[in-house]
């Protein structure tokens, strides 16, 4: 489109929202839907996919085991941990779920629960491998154990839990920032650093790695979801919020 002194617009983004807000989901009906698992393993593979049913929030699911424990002292946190990883379906301009939530179960057939690692492991990583980060290329938000213990989602204690984690920056914490310097510790993400990494996501991942030993972990029914438009016009001036001035 071009406006009457000629100047042509950047090409725009429609996303059809249906009434229950859902805009993208895995519920893993017949299959693993190209879920992978990352982390400690040599290389990534395929989510086991399981076609049962197990109480009202399990049913048709995906499944993975650690096999790997990197500990320094006995009790210690793991240092390998391993994430279920979402397929291509979840990826690009997902900036409208700004103000939305992503949602997901979890659960455990194996492991012991009452020694969790770190509680500053990340249960959702986001990645934007375009934007520009604090040192390089790419921003990562990441959403902590700590920060779901305080939400009203409590504590993963091995047995099903739906899971909601609100897609946007908070005061008190929630998303923090991947400073690219190991001497600085992750800090809280501002409002544009959630947005451009949405409307530009190459990659999300979830924890399946909770405790300081071995464990088998469920995850099912993931969904990014947004039943209204909360995105601000400082962050519309490009559809992919590589322009944002929003405070």
């Amino acid at each position: 489109m071009t406006d009457p002194a000629g100047i042509v617009s950047y090409p725009g983004t429609v996303t059809i929202v249906p009434p229950s807000g859902c805009i993208v989901s895995s519920g893993f009906l017949l299959s693993n839907e190209m879920w992978t698992i990352e982390g400690n393993k040599a290389a990534s593979y395929n989510a086991t996919f399981e076609p049962y049913s197990r109480g009202s929030l399990l049913n048709r699911y995906i499944l993975g085991t650690d096999d790997k424990i990197n500990v320094q002292n006995s009790g210690d946190s793991d240092k390998s941990l391993w994430y279920f990883v979402a397929p291509a379906q979840f990826l690009g301009n997902v900036g409208i779920s700004y103000g939305g939530s992503l949602q997901f179960t979890l659960s455990s057939f194996s492991g012991d629960f009452n020694k969790l690692n770190d509680m500053q492991s990340k249960i959702v990583l986001l990645e934007c491998a375009t934007c520009t980060g604090p040192v390089g290329k790419g921003i990562t938000l990441g959403y902590s154990l700590a920060s779901l213990i305080q939400s009203p989602n409590g504590r993963f204690t091995g047995q099903p839990l739906r899971i909601t984690i609100p897609l946007r920056e908070t005061k008190s914490g929630g998303w923090m920032k991947d400073p690219q310097n190991t001497l600085i510790s992750w800090y809280p993400a501002s409002q544009c650093d959630v947005i451009q990494v949405l409307s530009r996501l190459s990659k999300l991942s979830i924890l399946g790695d909770y405790t300081t030993w071995y464990e088998t972990v469920a995850l099912d029914n993931v969904q990014i979801v947004n039943t209204q438009g909360h995105l601000p016009l400082c962050a519309q001036e490009r559809p992919d919020a590589s322009i944002c001035s929003c405070s």
